[in-house]
């Protein structure tokens, strides 16, 4: 018998922090993998019940596989990573095409990619009545190595879309 699909899919959605060379960027990538380690108490509540990703989608370029590498590998289960080549450069559709592709023994997945795709797409996930989640993304934008973490009420990835997440959180460093 094939286990029973889980009633709601986890979007993790992170921006790549600055170049591998910016001590800021290395900053907040390790400051991320702390946290995702449980070395640090940042996650919050929140986040604390959230299935952790079991699979990174991550943009080819270096930014986002040095952040992808410095933010995931100190957990206890890092995702497996999968480099993506139309990542960069992707639209918010391209991106979403990806996430609806994922297999559904996955409960979370989580994009690294680039600006101005996240910053779109954080925007586009939400649903249009969580007034305070629109907001906020627009008060604080989405800058990089800002994580969001985006619920979606269903069974199945094919069945995500615009318009219908629950933002349970949204980080941005420092952390």
């Amino acid at each position: 018998m094939a286990p029973k699909a889980r009633s709601s899919r986890y979007l993790w959605l992170l921006r790549h922090a600055k170049t591998v060379t910016d001590p800021r960027g290395r900053r907040d990538a390790t400051a991320l993998g702390r946290l995702f380690a449980g070395r640090e108490r940042g996650l919050g509540p929140a986040l604390q019940e959230i299935p952790r990703p079991a699979v990174a989608l991550v943009s080819p370029a270096a930014r986002t596989m040095a952040t992808a590498e410095l933010a995931l590998t100190a957990m206890a289960e890092p995702p497996a990573l999968r480099f993506e080549e139309t990542l960069y450069g992707a639209e918010p559709f391209e991106v979403l095409a990806l996430v609806r592709a994922q297999d559904d023994g996955a409960e979370a997945v989580m994009v690294v990619g680039h600006n101005p795709t996240a910053l779109d797409l954080s925007r586009d996930l939400l649903a249009p009545r969580d007034k305070k989640a629109l907001s906020m993304a627009e008060r604080r934008g989405f800058p990089t190595c800002a994580l969001g973490v985006y619920a979606f009420r269903g069974h199945h990835w094919a069945d995500v879309d615009f318009e219908a997440a629950k933002l349970v959180a949204l980080l941005t460093p420092p952390y």
